[in-house]
């Protein structure tokens, strides 16, 4: 579960990036390989996503996962549009995925939907 924490100087612009390893999503396949990486970027307004958090939820997608979600681009496409609802901001999303054959880039761009 995505969380946040309080950003102490919301009036400062802040522009966040954040890139973690993200591999493995498909149970039977593998892919993607270990050299992924998903960067989730913002600007920063009242709050911040806790890290620990998101590292524990961009884990929980590896595998048969409670999202019921299996392709790579899915997978950006959920994340992205998570991650915006609970920072109430904009966030875009990138994925690089290195398959075993070839690799794959992914953007998405989400806003709030609620």
């Amino acid at each position: 579960m995505l969380e946040t924490i309080p950003n102490n100087y919301p009036k400062l612009t802040t522009q966040v990036s954040l890139t973690y390893p993200f591999a493995r999503l498909c149970p039977v396949s593998g892919e993607p390989q270990p050299s992924s990486t998903i960067t989730i970027i913002y600007e920063a307004g009242d709050c911040l996503l806790e890290t620990k958090a998101l590292r524990r939820y961009l884990e929980s997608f590896a595998g048969d996962n409670a999202y019921g979600v299996r392709d790579l681009e899915e997978a950006v496409q959920v994340i992205a549009q998570e991650c915006a609802n609970v920072l109430v901001a904009q966030v875009v999303v990138r994925a690089y995925y290195e398959l075993s054959v070839g690799s794959m880039e992914v953007e998405v761009t989400a806003t709030p939907s609620r």
